[in-house]
């Protein structure tokens, strides 16, 4: 007999996420500051993100007791070793992101980067895996990629005449999409 994931254990599934999208902006933070050549403290931290100290500090506390990142004698932040590895898998699900909205379906770059950065952290290696083969197959020379692009950009951008297609519910999703 085979069990169903009711709609209670899809949205609790949210909570074994790896890490939050907060947590995801100060990793990438000191990944930036690190990539330019300095080690910050969790005062640069937070100037760089807007935030207080306290928040940054606190967020950054976590970060610490997750093995995330480690500080030194000077009280500057460095990565650890899983905060690199963790900071490497966000940003490439983020560009997977970025790139399969803006080029493949033609979302706008500043939506597309805003909605990247809002699901890279949420995103399984599972499904970042399978985007990056959908993308290089449908960026491919593969007759089949080139009419399937051709197909998707020549496609109808609006519902059925008098009700909603089977995938939108109550709402045109293709409506609301158009507006600015």
């Amino acid at each position: 007999m085979s069990v169903t994931r009711g709609p209670a254990e899809t949205w609790r599934a949210f909570e074994a996420n790896e890490i939050t999208h907060s947590g995801a902006h100060y990793l990438l933070a000191v990944a930036a500051f690190t990539k330019g050549g300095q080690a910050p403290r969790a005062a640069d931290v937070a100037r760089q993100l807007g935030v207080s100290r306290a928040a940054a500090s606190l967020q950054l506390r976590t970060l610490h007791e997750h093995g995330l990142v480690e500080l030194d004698e000077a009280q500057r932040l460095h990565l650890s070793r899983a905060g690199a590895d963790l900071v490497a898998r966000i940003a490439g699900k983020r560009e997977v992101l970025r790139v399969f909205l803006s080029d493949i379906l033609g979302v706008g770059d500043d939506v597309a980067e805003r909605d990247a950065c809002k699901v890279e952290h949420l995103l399984s290696e599972q499904t970042g895996a399978a985007l990056v083969r959908l993308i290089r197959f449908l960026r491919s020379q593969h007759p089949a990629a080139r009419e399937a692009i051709e197909a998707y950009r020549t496609a109808t951008d609006a519902c059925p005449e008098g009700g909603n297609c089977e995938l939108c519910e109550r709402v045109c999703l293709l409506a609301a999409g158009s507006e600015p």
